[in-house]
């Protein structure tokens, strides 16, 4: 890690990452393009924790003006998500993305799904990427192998699998069962894609960690478990800036 290099961790709301903040030695918080930013150090990681406010626009706005302020090494993107029953995930479990899907962009033909557009929606060295965003496979994998022993001891699962975003929260049954039959996500999100697409663009290495706050499907508010998918999420994330240079480091 340089001197002047960091990571950026990024939450859509602040009680995502306040186990974080209360860990982290803060050495400043400050605006960034008119969003909340908490400098500090965690473990022997220099950290910008950014809270972007809900939804892919604000994500996208609050990640655009903290790059354009200090370009990051490496981006984790993290906080609650829904589960989809269908890919095995039970309450309070830990999903990692592998690839982020905008399932909000494409052509409407009328049934539950979504065609992809014409073109591509993003073009970065040389390769024309539609509405699903690939995620780099060696953070991945790292990040897997960290948490995997941890979590598993207490019951909790670690997978890792595509993601998918929404604008709107999935409600129904019917439309999370068309959504797993298009995509098989793990999780469900308002941020994910957007956060991957500018990445991506700025060819900064992307990482998302999630834990699962309610299932995908018929909306019941009072199932909802937000508390335990803050604070599992945010120790997910810590102990992995805790190993922060495996996570950056080239391949061997």
């Amino acid at each position: 890690m340089t001197a002047t290099g960091y990571l950026l961790i990024a939450a859509a709301v602040a009680p995502e990452v306040e186990k974080i903040i209360s860990e982290m030695a803060v050495l400043k918080r400050e605006k960034i393009g008119g969003r909340q930013v908490v400098r500090g150090r965690l473990g022997g990681a220099a950290i910008r924790l950014l809270i972007t406010g809900p939804g892919p626009v604000n994500a996208a706005q609050a990640l655009t003006a903290a790059i354009e302020n200090e370009k990051p090494q490496m981006i984790i993107q993290t906080g609650c998500a829904g589960a989809f029953k269908a890919a095995g995930m039970e309450m309070g479990d830990i999903g990692i993305a592998t690839m982020e899907i905008d399932a909000h962009l494409g052509i409407d033909l009328g049934d539950e799904f979504l065609a992809p557009l014409p073109f591509p929606v993003l073009c970065q060295n040389s390769a024309e990427i539609p509405n699903q965003y690939p995620l780099p496979e060696r953070p991945v994998q790292i990040t897997l192998k960290i948490l995997l022993p941890i979590f598993q001891k207490e019951g909790i699962q670690v997978k890792a699998d595509p993601f998918i975003t929404v604008s709107a929260i999935t409600g129904t049954d019917a439309r999370a069962d068309a959504l797993y039959a298009q995509y098989a996500p793990l999780m469900e999100s308002m941020e994910g894609a957007a956060g991957a697409h500018v990445a991506i663009h700025y060819d900064i290495p992307f990482l998302e960690i999630r834990a699962a706050s309610n299932f995908v499907g018929k909306r019941d508010r009072s199932r909802w478990d937000l508390p335990t998918a803050f604070s599992r999420a945010a120790r997910g994330v810590m102990v992995c800036a805790a190993q922060y240079e495996k996570l950056i480091s080239p391949e061997p």
